[in-house]
């Protein structure tokens, strides 16, 4: 499918490593300690996260000795962390696998709101439960690949391209993060179908992290971060199919849903995919 057919191809790949990364079977007992190399200091242009805001801190510094333990408990307590987690931020940089980037903020119940890049445009998201609405800026609409689009629907540009999640492809995907915060997250600690060994602490966004390795014969190797001090949130993960880096941060922090655009400012999601679909 060429660039000219797809509707900004929201499908930003990156949501599957909701999977990716929970695909592990297999402990070594913590015996791998260490195994993995040198400590080298992870940075991510995202904002850093300081944990819930409920907690002070001293508390967010204080070592929970969570590196002691073997692979599987380590996520095992980082599944537990980031699901009781109100809110959490979503941050993925993208990368050749990747061709865009997120930047979402996200509540237990599914609801986020942020920015999406694609393709070198950038929307604006937002999410409440299965209803989603995304505005490109107004430079995807002036892009040749997009001129069926707006003969058809010419008042297109500066609307929100508006359905949800069980009609809309593209919507369905390109929110796909927006549930990082709820009981689907718990995929990313599994654990199910690969050998999983524990790295030497090392730090990501000044934090420090223990990295727990996955390895699986179908979805490649993956890491997942943990927090060794304050609450063991997984702060970020590495994919390896597709290639990609998901950063986590801003846990508990509050967040609203922002009102729901008019009516008057959205248009079909689902006419807009069609049209997509069959220009030639």
């Amino acid at each position: 499918m060429t660039r000219k057919h797809r509707v900004l191809t929201a499908a930003i790949a990156s949501v599957a490593v909701l999977g990716v990364t929970g695909c592990g079977q297999g402990d070594d007992g913590g015996k791998s300690a260490g195994k993995s190399g040198s400590a080298t200091k992870e940075k991510n242009s995202q904002g850093s996260d300081e944990g819930d805001t409920g907690s002070s801190s001293a508390n967010r510094k204080t070592p929970s000795g969570v590196e002691k333990l073997a692979p599987r408990a380590i996520l095992a307590k980082a599944a537990k962390a980031n699901t009781s987690a109100k809110t959490v931020r979503v941050s993925v940089p993208g990368s050749l696998d990747v061709p865009g980037s997120l930047d979402l903020m996200t509540d237990k119940a599914g609801n986020c709101a942020g920015t999406v890049t694609n393709e070198g445009f950038t929307g604006r998201l937002i999410r409440k439960g299965d209803k989603v609405w995304f505005k490109p800026e107004d430079a995807y609409w002036n892009d040749p690949a997009t001129k069926a689009i707006v003969a058809k629907f010419p008042d297109a540009k500066g609307k929100y391209l508006h359905g949800t999640t069980d009609k809309s492809f593209t919507l369905m995907f390109i929110s796909g993060y927006c549930e990082v915060g709820g009981p689907k997250s718990s995929a990313m600690f599994s654990g199910e179908g690969a050998v999983l060994t524990k790295g030497a602490v090392t730090t990501v966004e000044g934090k420090k992290v223990v990295p727990v390795h996955m390895d699986s014969k179908k979805d490649g190797k993956s890491t997942v971060y943990v927090a060794t001090e304050g609450p063991p949130y997984a702060v970020k993960a590495d994919s390896g199919k597709p290639k990609m880096t998901t950063f986590l941060s801003d846990f508990g922090k509050p967040f609203t849903v922002p009102p729901s655009p008019p009516a008057s400012d959205t248009i079909d999601a689902v006419k807009i995919e069609e049209l997509s679909m069959n220009t030639g």
